[in-house]
């Protein structure tokens, strides 16, 4: 009768156990199967996004957007001649899990007298690391016209980004090349769904334009000296 009992103990342990690593193994294809679904989809956001074309897409080309990605709408308001649609991606199962901490892609387009008149993109990824801004990130925008205030003179693709912070902010007008454009809002969404911490540097975010800026800090003297001590892990960025 003991063994009898020891045996059933012995099958129902090794049940249990089976049970444990098919749940888990079930967790892991859910979980990882959310990732790839968050990500496509912001990927797809932003393909959409970047294919207006600001100063002379139209009213209608939005809407037609709108309508495609309508889930994702997190704002919109008007004010007299303006209409602005913000869109929001986050990963909230991966952060809730506690798997990495709280990460977004938003975007958002303007329209003005029937007209895209600025379009955005940023992926954000909250980080303890600097006191003013809690987050890691990239952040591109559009106008249709050269701010007034450009950091850069007279560029059509620009960098208003201090040295030192935890973000690259990227700034173009419609006369920038095709391939500014291109690398402008050259994202990487690996830090969208990376298990785990680090993703620290703007690099993670946005790698050609963070290499654009770089090159463009030559002769300031801000490079390479104090870059590199603002962003000493730098050197792995590619």
């Amino acid at each position: 009768m003991r063994t009898f009992e020891k045996l059933w103990t012995l099958l129902a342990s090794r049940r249990l156990v089976a049970i444990a690593v098919i749940a888990l193994g079930a967790g892991t294809v859910i979980l990882a199967s959310y990732a790839l679904a968050i990500k496509a989809q912001a990927e797809a956001l932003l393909k959409d996004i970047t294919s207006l074309k600001v100063g002379a897409s139209t009213e209608l080309d939005v809407q037609q957007l709108t309508r495609r990605h309508k889930r994702y709408i997190s704002d919109h308001y008007d004010n007299q001649r303006t209409t602005t649609i913000v869109f929001a991606i986050q990963n909230k199962w991966l952060s809730t899990l506690r798997l990495e901490p709280d990460a977004s892609f938003r975007a958002s387009i303007a329209v003005e007298d029937g007209h895209v008149s600025r379009i955005s993109a940023a992926l954000f990824r909250s980080m303890d690391i600097y006191p003013t801004f809690q987050a890691s990130a990239g952040i591109v925008e559009e106008n249709a016209s050269h701010p007034a205030n450009s950091w850069e003179g007279s560029s059509h693709y620009y960098f208003p980004t201090p040295v030192g912070k935890p973000y690259l902010r990227v700034a173009l007008d419609p006369q920038a090349t095709p391939v500014q454009r291109r690398r402008a809002f050259d994202f990487s969404f690996r830090c969208f769904i990376k298990p785990g911490w680090g993703c620290d540097l703007p690099c993670d975010y946005l790698p050609a334009a963070w290499q654009d800026w770089k090159e463009s800090l030559r002769g300031s003297g801000l490079y390479p000296d104090i870059f590199y001590q603002r962003y000493p892990k730098s050197r792995r960025c590619k």
